[in-house]
């Protein structure tokens, strides 16, 4: 009686591994990228639509979803700290993950108030940076599809190489680094899909600014109106490449791109090469 029931969790959770294709459907909202993800944990099976997160190191579960639908014990949560603030969070292990073909074993991840945090903008979960590092990826921006990359194929876009915390020690786990020039000035950008707005820092740019009001959270502080500086159309480069965007002015010492830096264009996402391939 006890082996019959996860002998059928087995046995479903390998029909979705031989049946299912390995290209998942891009959704994209608020400036957000998501996709379908399937969690099993506890001899429970859930398909939820996750956000894509480049900025964020390891994938993120909201509380009250994590609690009281998977099953995970309130008293089994780890607690670590994230980001510079060093911000405490708690953490588990899922079983797995199923996420474009592949399944994932064993995945650490942090569980957030992402509902409290984040309101109306919430996701149940968030893929990071500990699932797609794992190899590579295509993001067809065309035919909004999420599918995995061989890493060793011939380069045929334009390249960006990045850098990461191997590089800096001044950056979190698995950031990707591009360096650029505003100006004359040299900076570095971090690639996150999961900012809602592009951001630099204050010393960077001297151009015009507005005075804004505008929706802000992260992690640590939940959502809420502030008063913001604006740049508008400022002149970057990435590379040899120039690029013109609207900034939000921010108080870190490194600047963030979100998917708006390539306008719509297909890309490579190539951890085991840390290069961006833009198509």
């Amino acid at each position: 009686m006890i082996m019959k029931p996860f002998f059928i969790s087995l046995s479903v959770l390998f029909a979705v591994i031989t049946t299912a294709s390995s290209q998942s459907k891009l959704v994209f909202r608020d400036k957000f990228m998501y996709s379908d993800t399937q969690i099993f944990h506890a001899k429970k099976e859930f398909t939820i639509s996750s956000l894509i997160d480049t900025g964020c190191s390891l994938c993120i579960l909201d509380s009250i979803f994590a609690i009281d639908s998977c099953g995970i014990k309130e008293n089994t949560l780890e607690t670590i700290y994230v980001n510079q603030n060093r911000t405490k969070i708690s953490s588990t292990i899922i079983d797995s993950l199923f996420f474009c073909g592949k399944i994932y074993t064993k995945v650490h991840c942090l569980v957030a108030d992402l509902s409290g945090i984040y309101q109306k903008y919430a996701p149940k979960f968030i893929i990071g940076a500990n699932i797609l590092k794992q190899g590579a990826w295509k993001f067809d921006m065309e035919k909004s599809i999420i599918e995995p990359y061989d890493c060793n194929k011939k380069v045929k876009g334009v390249v960006y190489k990045w850098k990461n915390h191997r590089h800096y020690s001044d950056v979190a786990i698995d950031y990707i680094v591009l360096e650029g020039k505003v100006g004359k000035k040299n900076t570095r950008f971090i690639f996150d899909t999961g900012c809602r707005n592009n951001k630099l820092q204050l010393d960077i740019y001297d151009g015009p600014k507005e005075i804004i009001q505008k929706e802000s959270a992260d992690i640590g502080n939940k959502l809420s109106i502030k008063t913001e500086l604006l740049c508008r159309n400022v002149k970057f480069k990435i590379g040899k490449d120039d690029f013109i965007l609207d900034f939000i002015i921010g108080n870190n010492k490194l600047g963030l791109l979100n998917i708006e830096f390539l306008q719509g264009h297909s890309f490579i996402l190539n951890y085991h090469k840390q290069i961006l391939e833009v198509l």
